[in-house]
């Protein structure tokens, strides 16, 4: 499982043109990655919350993007939409047929929601009576994946829509595929047709995009009940990702997408380019909720991604939990000396700043891997009072990097879906 492979050889190299990110700290990826680099976090919230707060309202009030949840549709679609407009804005792409790769765990549960708060009023609490969106059955009628996927293409004129559900590795897992698109060669008309189809053309832009806006009572109380949610109180709910104290994760929205492009391999790199040098996936059937001890696909794709290139910084999941953190380190540790790395590498956990947004969180975490690479420096992370003990490179101040430097972006969730993706910006 964990011998080194060689990197496949392709006609033509895929690059991120283009990234868009809203979260709770930015309307932008940079206004974002600026509230970052200034040592905030989501936990700053918390300062000004009264004693006795509900463990929902507490979720909200600390993880919502105050922008997205007034519309007529589902906070999701405007956190997805912006994230993509963004995204083509910086690419300078028009997103028009544009083939579109969408990951989510969650998808439009508000609009869902909705509909049955419609037809059952008695099963739900008169908190959640706000009004319905105007199309609320399509919900039912598409499944909240569906709903979002229609509307983000009735909105921003997307081309064919491709959906992946892989827990919290989604968005991971939806790069995975949209690179493999570009990749993918055009298939010539059998030889002895009498006459000559014309040869398809692979599109030369791919759309990835995701977004998570799940904070409603049944989400929240699930996690709190399987014992993955910090504690809720507004002194305890803090997410400490590879810190000795962590005890879970706060839940958080966000929506991110990245404007992939590919260009002929012979075309050499020019300076400011960000490559998406490889993309990983893989599964595990060892357990619905906690992580296999020694996370074998982790390991699988890691040994991918880290054979035959230096890694600088690894972006990895973290969510802070008790279990999986140390769990994650190991792999990578191991992974790192079985494919003869001669540093350790860096590490950034950004869900401590901006919590878990779940199926969102590996294409969050990728476009923050874009912002370091660019701006030189890794954000700090304040909430690492008592590192783990790690040859890793872990620090709660801020690190600068070199010109050139090599990220590994990993997610995992639920029943051991993992994925990952290495970019290198020159």
């Amino acid at each position: 499982m964990n011998h080194p492979q060689t990197p496949e050889k392709h006609r033509y190299r895929v690059l991120i043109a283009g990234f868009g990110l809203v979260t709770p700290l930015g309307g932008s990826a940079w206004q974002t990655f600026t509230n970052l680099l200034a040592g905030h976090t989501l936990a700053d919230r918390t300062g000004n919350l009264p004693e006795d707060i509900v463990p929902v309202d507490l979720a909200r009030a600390v993880g919502a993007v105050t922008a997205a949840q007034h519309t007529a549709t589902d906070p999701v679609i405007e956190l997805a939409e912006k994230a993509a407009r963004e995204a083509a804005m910086a690419a300078g792409v028009d997103l028009k047929d544009i083939p579109t790769f969408v990951g989510t765990s969650k998808g439009a549960v508000h609009a869902l929601t909705a509909a049955h708060r419609i037809h059952f009023p008695q099963a739900h609490p008169p908190t959640l009576n706000a009004p319905p969106p105007p199309d609320a059955d399509h919900a039912v009628a598409l499944g909240p994946h569906g709903y979002l996927n229609h509307h983000l293409q009735q909105r921003l004129h997307l081309g064919p829509i491709h959906h992946y559900v892989a827990a919290c590795a989604s968005s991971l897992t939806a790069l995975h595929h949209a690179r493999q698109s570009l990749l993918r060669e055009p298939v010539c008309a059998p030889a002895s047709s009498q006459v000559p189809a014309p040869r398809p053309q692979t599109p030369n832009h791919a759309l990835v995009v995701t977004a998570e806006a799940s904070l409603l009572p049944l989400f929240i109380h699930s996690y709190r009940r399987l014992g993955v949610l910090a504690e809720q109180t507004p002194q305890g709910y803090r997410e400490r990702p590879l810190d000795n104290t962590r005890r879970g994760f706060m839940l958080g929205e966000a929506g991110a997408a990245v404007l992939l492009t590919r260009v002929p391999t012979e075309e050499e790199p020019l300076p400011g380019e960000t490559e998406l040098l490889d993309t990983a996936f893989a599964c595990e059937a060892y357990d619905l909720i906690r992580p296999s001890p020694t996370m074998p696909a982790l390991r699988r794709i890691a040994t991918q991604l880290f054979t035959n290139r230096p890694i600088d910084v690894i972006h990895p999941h973290a969510p802070g939990t008790t279990d999986h953190d140390p769990a994650e380190l190991n792999a990578y540790i191991d992974t790192l000396k079985h494919t003869g790395q001669s540093e350790m590498p860096n590490l950034y956990a950004c869900k401590g700043a901006l919590g878990h947004s779940l199926g969102a969180a590996g294409l969050s975490a990728l476009v923050i891997a874009c912002l370091c690479a660019k701006t030189r420096k890794n954000p700090p992370m304040p909430w690492l009072t008592s590192p783990m003990d790690s040859p890793l490179s872990l620090t709660a101040h801020p690190s600068s990097l070199k010109p050139s430097t090599t990220h590994a972006v990993f997610a995992a969730g639920f029943a051991g879906h993992t994925a990952g993706a290495v970019i290198r910006h020159y």
